[in-house]
């Protein structure tokens, strides 16, 4: 009887033991699957936040960029030459009596070509003393520079040949290439610019032809003026021309507009 009751209570004991542990694994397979359908949430909501943030920050299909540009041709206003001259002596004061004597020889034979005194000016003189290996002064040598400036372009012409003459009276003229510039670069600049992005509009409806309606532009992007001698226009560059009396001011604009 005992040992029938112990195997009963055996199995008693046993069937119970098994029914909680049916119930833990219906637990751990809902916890398993409730973390893939999460799981599964999280990724098609990141796809779908990463797939907005493409779309926002892709650009807009239905647009046309262009290049617009617009030139026109200037006379130069302004002359400037500039031009140095050296002496070197034992003492200060023997280079710059030297100096002294050049500089008249200089301005004489400017204004003998044709050149103002208000267009004639002289900078500063330069001291340099020179030394030798053992860091001995030994001589100086004093540098001064002259400019001519003028609106007299017709005038100035003359002028440049002064250089010749003073190198030939053994004045160290050196000189330097002239300068042609043009004053009215401020005042031409929004002209140009306004006739740049017309030049740009156009150029989009011609491209697109006139079945489709060009919108309002999206952006425009005013680039450097560029000043070149005739026949060499570079649109963009920047370039600043000063050997040419004409020259060609040039604007370039890039547009971008809704279609």
């Amino acid at each position: 009887m005992s040992a029938e009751g112990g195997a009963d209570s055996g199995l008693e004991n046993e069937g119970r033991s098994t029914t909680p542990r049916r119930k833990g694994s219906f637990r751990s397979h809902e916890q398993l699957i409730g973390l893939i359908l999460l799981s599964v949430a999280f990724i098609i909501g990141s796809l779908s936040v990463s797939s907005g943030i493409r779309n926002r920050n892709n650009p807009q299909t239905n647009q046309i960029t262009i290049t617009g540009s617009a030139e026109q041709a200037v006379t130069s206003n302004t002359f400037q030459w500039m031009a140095s001259f050296s002496s070197t002596q034992s003492t200060t004061s023997a280079a710059l009596a030297q100096l002294n004597k050049w500089t008249t020889q200089i301005r004489n034979a400017l204004l003998a070509a044709g050149a103002l005194t208000s267009e004639i000016s002289f900078g500063t003189v330069n001291v340099q003393p020179n030394t030798d290996e053992t860091g001995a002064v030994t001589s100086f040598s004093m540098t001064q520079t002259v400019t001519v400036q003028s609106s007299r372009l017709t005038a100035m012409q003359r002028v440049l040949g002064v250089s010749n003459l003073l190198l030939t009276d053994n004045v160290p003229f050196i000189a330097q290439q002239p300068q042609y510039t043009f004053s009215g670069l401020k005042k031409l600049r929004p002209t140009l610019t306004q006739e740049a992005a017309a030049n740009a509009r156009q150029r989009a409806q011609a491209a697109l032809g006139k079945q489709v309606t060009l919108g309002k532009p999206i952006s425009i992007t005013v680039g450097q003026v560029s000043v070149d001698a005739p026949g060499s226009v570079n649109y963009g560059s920047g370039d600043f021309n000063t050997s040419s009396i004409p020259k060609v001011v040039s604007v370039v604009v890039y547009a971008t507009y809704a279609t």
